[in-house]
């Protein structure tokens, strides 16, 4: 199946409920993501060499945790989430993130190096044992799609898509549009509501015209 446009979404995952649409967790442009590029593909000779040291360096150095909590102190007012959406440049600080935040990372940096069309991170399902939902990135060279698993750094960075069907994807985006396949929904922990999409993450003050 072939994924369709879809309007930007509405996400709430951070602090004080504040509002961001998706495409804003993919930041190629940060001055830190932009300078970690720099760094981590300054030795490498060619386009899979550093799409490759990019990877390695998400997946190895960046720690996974199935879920990060945050809190956030402002004048004497504080804000949780059990459950964090960070940008890339403050994963990459940290050093730690769940699979959402190393998928971002990962294509904010690929996106440094690949036109909008050929990187997308991936909101879907990985059929593992137990289904679940999971984000990863996928990418797209001389016409073939890879999927790159940003939690494990002891995989080959670049496998088929064709051929890897634990992977479901339901929803692909970048820093410029916003797909989907049509009829999937995604699984915990990214729970299907609206529109097939994030029941957890979703801001609705943005969907029922809060705002």
């Amino acid at each position: 199946m072939q994924p369709i446009s879809i309007d930007n979404q509405p996400i709430s995952a951070t602090f004080f409920d504040e509002g961001k649409w998706l495409t804003d967790f993919i930041t190629p442009d940060a001055l830190e993501v932009q300078k970690l590029h720099d760094v981590l593909t300054r030795n490498a000779k060619d386009l899979e060499s550093r799409i490759t040291a990019l990877w390695y360096w998400v997946a190895s150095q960046v720690k996974y945790k199935q879920f990060i909590k945050g809190r956030i102190w402002i004048d004497g007012k504080s804000s949780v989430q059990d459950d964090l959406w960070n940008s890339p440049s403050i994963t990459a600080r940290v050093g730690v993130g769940n699979c959402a935040n190393k998928s971002f990372l990962l294509a904010s940096l690929l996106r440094n190096e690949l036109e909008p069309d050929d990187v997308h991170c991936v909101l879907g399902n990985l059929h593992n044992g137990k289904p679940g939902g999971h984000a990863w990135v996928q990418v797209t060279l001389n016409g073939r799609d890879f999927i790159m698993e940003s939690t494990q750094p002891d995989i080959s960075p670049l496998v088929l898509a064709a051929v890897a069907d634990r992977y479901e994807a339901v929803h692909f985006f970048n820093d410029q549009s916003v797909y989907a396949i049509e009829g999937r929904t995604l699984m915990e922990p990214f729970t299907a509501c609206f529109s097939t999409w994030l029941k957890d993450y979703l801001d609705w003050s943005y969907i029922e015209g809060g705002r």
